[in-house]
């Protein structure tokens, strides 16, 4: 909303000052008085006016003294000012009052007319500019915000890159131990480089597969194919998948499902990627003897399934961010693509589901995400 505008009106006399604000008040601006110069310099260095009236005959200070004064400070130099005087209009008084840098003079008795008409023109001018002014500085945060865009694109595309290279390194390396004759690498030994290979292919396709749902959420071509799943079986064959890692880092993974038998209407191949965004990130943040559970509670029309970890949780100005894409965290260092909890969100959301996270430094972390029941009739 438009800051509202300041009128400044200023004469010596009381009477005069209550006479003008009863003529100036209008619902859009604000009527300051100042009964000497003095007192109305130290308005004008203090707020912004969108146009002042000063008396000419006051004592000490007149008003052409105190348009020169305005005139010589920066805050106050191009306030319009309007001469009010019950004096004569001889040339050399105006010409006075002109160039101490008024823009009109107004003779007393005033025509009220007259009077309104000018501040409405002037006040008109004050909102242009006050507007002008909001744009152009939520231009400078919107081009603010694409530049921190851009650039947290361009450090994930360098770390996709430096991973992609990596990857293939590895590949690489490991089929070039695979072509050893059987009598130079042993069985184990095999059987350990397949598993590093296999492990490097999984997260290699997982950037990929990152990476080609962004392009498809920001086309808008993101899809689901909705079908009647068992809640508690995505639960288990998620901690499944899971369990090797957690285990391997010290971490229990467990589920509680209220509603075992409850089916949600589901793209089970896409909730088990939300599923194994939020477990991964859970087993990646926490520590040894740290503890994750997933939870299934049944609602009235949906199934609330919940990750809660006792990790080291997110600090209070990253909680906003959590979601946004190529989001690192305040610890500014970058660990995959920066886009699961991105795309994660987005899938949640095509299943006319929602997501939160509520989260606490030092006191773990709790992802939250609805999904709708499967009406019984549905096949």
């Amino acid at each position: 909303m438009t800051e509202r505008s300041r009128i400044l009106v200023v004469d010596d006399i009381e009477e005069n000052l209550v006479a003008l604000e009863a003529l100036l008040r209008r619902d859009d601006a604000d009527i300051v008085t100042a009964r000497s110069g003095n007192e109305a310099l130290e308005l004008v260095l203090q707020h912004d006016f969108a146009l002042a009236f000063l008396d000419v005959q006051m004592p000490e200070m007149n008003g052409f003294g105190l348009a020169e004064y305005m005139r010589g400070a920066e805050r106050s130099k191009y306030i319009p000012i309007i001469f009010l005087t019950a004096g004569t209009g001889e040339a050399n008084r105006v010409f006075r009052g002109y160039e101490s840098g008024a823009v009109d003079f107004l003779f007393k008795p005033v025509d009220p007319n007259i009077l309104r008409h000018k501040t409405d023109t002037f006040i008109a001018l004050d909102q242009q500019r006050k507007k002008l002014a909001e744009q152009y500085q939520q231009l400078q945060e919107s081009e603010g915000l694409l530049r921190e865009a851009v650039q947290a694109r361009e450090d994930v595309l360098a770390v996709v890159s430096h991973d992609i290279r990596n990857f293939l390194q590895a590949i690489k390396s490991g089929v070039q131990m695979l072509s050893k004759p059987p009598e130079k690498l042993g069985a184990d030994a095999r059987a350990a480089i397949h598993g590093r290979l296999s492990s490097t292919v999984d997260l290699m396709s997982r950037v990929i597969a990152d990476l080609l749902d962004m392009a498809s959420i920001r086309s808008g071509r993101i899809e689901v194919k909705p079908r009647p799943e068992i809640a508690a079986h995505l639960v288990n064959e998620a901690i499944a998948v899971h369990e090797p890692l957690a285990q391997q880092k010290g971490i229990r993974l467990t589920a509680e499902c209220d509603a075992v038998a409850a089916a949600v209407l589901c793209d089970r191949e896409r909730v088990l990627q939300v599923f194994s965004n939020l477990l991964g990130n859970a087993i990646k943040f926490c520590r040894h003897g740290d503890q994750i559970r997933v939870r299934l509670q049944k609602m009235e029309d949906h199934i609330q399934a919940s990750v809660v970890d006792s990790g080291p949780g997110i600090a209070s100005e990253d909680l906003p961010l959590v979601f946004d894409a190529y989001f690192s965290g305040a610890s500014n260092r970058r660990n995959g693509t920066g886009l699961g909890l991105y795309i994660t969100k987005r899938i949640v959301d095509a299943h006319d589901g929602r997501i939160w996270i509520e989260s606490e430094t030092g006191k773990g972390t709790a992802v939250h995400f609805t999904l709708p029941l499967a009406k019984p009739e549905q096949p």
